[in-house]
């Protein structure tokens, strides 16, 4: 093993704070779930973890950047891989749009396409392919999560919990990809609730007990401290022993002085003023009267004391007429091919409008204007109030060749249109490109990608839905705009 350093945790603590906002601002009511917790993680190493869950999930997400530590750093450069089914149960979302994100995020693009089809040729998957996720029992989520895990391109992988949520025989092919993983230089932590995984695993041992490192160093050693720990516990005969039962862990974790920043504890004769009185409270006071003094001045030199008003002068600014609409409103070519000035563009490709008239728009195409007839644009404005709703709702009414695989496509947005030309092999002009053998196109403004277009679906069902009559619909969504052509069946996604 190479004495080469992936991820290293320096005296984390974690309090959980109150629900409740008065007692966040003075400092009421915080549990300290993690005290003081360090490790390092070695290349080549599996490091267990054995505490409760909650304790675990803490510190996963401590470890991930997701939450930030009270006191304490994580120090890393790795790739780091969390995976725990628990984090999964609420998903709403297809397994294969689920697998697509998670490669996306861990994964070279070129390759996620590819490993996409070699994982759905595993009958396990798919069977489960369109199934979704927050159906899925949390056996098959464990080894969705473990196979996905052989395709990850990480550093670092975490996995908590995994073995509470193992098959039998899956718990075989778990070992399996944890040794490759070690033979492999990866680093890899096992959060575990039971100590059987890390037993047959790990090679280095952290026992965390209210919180608290209560052991760590090899695995054999460990494993005897922790069971002689539960026999100890076994033999508690009632509530008062019970109580009594590793009264120093549960005083150290609950008395939230003990941080090591060389603060002593004070009787309560040796109490100050100041630390009788919430600091907080402090400067909450000194905030509300520095506005309050600050809101009197305002008003006392606003009055006039002498009876005599001032005049003020108001000028009028005359405001400028504006002179035509210059690329603030644009068209959408609605024919497949229509001709402006020698030039032909293509179907929903974006054009300036720059005058509008009785029956037709004036565009501007190369620095030279055109008179279009109003029937061959869709008129669309950035700027006007359009029907709101939220992407996710809309995608069931897109075809599943864009729907199962949005963020796929999407991630070419604003990028440069070679850049999409060459990862899709794209059959492509000046204006747009045409990904080969799907109905999906990218349109190009300024050699960059500004818009894709793609099938719509259940257009009726649609309309319905949404209290609409018109065939052509504008849709304002979270990052941009979803505008469809109901008559031709088709969206554009205009990304802002």
């Amino acid at each position: 093993m190479q004495d080469i350093i992936l991820l290293r945790g320096q005296e984390l603590s974690y309090a959980k704070e109150s629900i409740h906002l008065r007692k966040r601002i003075l400092s009421k009511d915080e549990h300290l779930l993690l005290k003081d917790v360090s490790f390092t993680l070695y290349r080549g190493e599996v490091l267990g973890v054995l505490s409760d869950y909650e304790t675990l999930y803490y510190l996963k997400d401590m470890i991930t950047g997701t939450i930030r530590p009270k006191s304490g750093k994580v120090k890393s450069e790795a790739v780091i891989a969390s995976l725990d089914v628990m984090d999964h149960v609420q998903n709403k979302h297809q397994v294969q749009r689920f697998l697509s994100e998670l490669f996306d995020e861990y994964m070279n693009p070129q390759n996620v396409e590819t490993n996409l089809e070699e994982l759905n040729e595993n009958p396990f998957f798919k069977r489960i392919w369109y199934k979704k996720v927050n159906a899925l029992t949390r056996a098959e989520m464990a080894a969705v999560l473990m196979e996905a895990s052989t395709y990850i391109e990480a550093d670092v992988f975490i996995f908590c919990n995994m073995s509470s949520h193992l098959s039998d025989g899956n718990r075989v092919r778990f070992k399996e990809i944890v040794s490759a993983f070690e033979k492999e230089d990866k680093g890899v932590m096992l959060l575990e609730t039971e100590v059987d995984m890390i037993k047959q695993l790990s090679n280095y041992f952290l026992w965390l007990s209210y919180g608290q490192v209560r052991y760590e160093g090899g695995v054999q050693k460990g494993i005897a401290h922790y069971n002689k720990y539960l026999k100890d516990k076994s033999q508690i005969k009632n509530v008062d022993e019970e109580a009594l039962f590793d009264l120093k862990w549960k005083r150290n974790i609950s008395e939230y002085a003990h941080y090591k920043h060389n603060m002593q504890r004070l009787s309560k004769k040796q109490t100050s003023l100041i630390d009788q009185l919430s600091i907080r409270r402090i400067i909450i006071s000194l905030v509300l009267l520095f506005i309050i003094m600050t809101s009197s001045a305002v008003i006392f030199m606003n009055i006039n004391f002498s009876g005599t008003g001032t005049t003020v002068g108001t000028e009028t600014v005359p405001v400028e007429e504006e002179e035509g609409i210059e690329s603030f409103v644009y068209g959408l070519v609605l024919d497949d091919s229509l001709e402006i000035g020698g030039e032909t563009l293509p179907y929903m490709s974006l054009v300036d409008i720059v005058e509008i008239h009785d029956q037709s728009y004036t565009v501007a195409i190369d620095d030279s204007e055109h008179e279009v007839d109003e029937s061959d644009l869709l008129y669309f404005n950035p700027a006007s109030l359009y029907t709101e709703a939220a992407f996710d709702e809309l995608l069931q009414y897109a075809g599943e060749s864009f729907s199962d695989s949005y963020q796929f496509y999407l991630r070419m947005m604003n990028r440069d249109s070679d850049e999409a030309i060459e990862s899709f092999n794209l059959q492509a002009d000046e204006y747009h490109g045409e990904v080969p053998g799907v109905p999906i196109t990218y349109h190009f403004r300024n050699d960059r990608v500004i818009s894709i277009t793609l099938p719509a679906t259940d257009v009726d069902e649609l309309l319905e839905d949404y209290g609409l009559s018109e065939n052509q619909q504008i849709f304002r969504v979270e990052d941009g705009y979803m505008i469809l052509d109901g008559e031709n069946e088709n969206w554009v996604y205009i990304n802002r």
